[in-house]
């Protein structure tokens, strides 16, 4: 069952990837992406509780580290 999640997580944020890249976030389709994904919308929202925060998932660590390296650059 773990190795079936972990498929399904793979390919929602492999689709959402792909989706934001060529539409930015505000022209990604949720919709788009479970079709690409090959799931449902409501096995979606079994991982997600948003498109939101499936892009939080995928950048945020990304962003945080960004945002911290430039703040401590003006630091100093």
């Amino acid at each position: 069952m773990e190795e079936k999640t972990a498929l399904t997580l793979e390919r929602i944020k492999e689709a959402a990837l792909t989706e934001f890249l060529d539409k930015g976030y505000l022209g990604a389709s949720l919709r788009q992406i479970v079709k690409n994904a090959g799931v449902t919308t409501g096995a979606f929202y079994g991982y997600y509780k948003s498109k939101e925060a499936l892009f939080e998932a995928l950048v945020g660590t990304h962003y945080r580290y960004l945002v911290g390296r430039f703040c401590q650059a003006q630091k100093e």
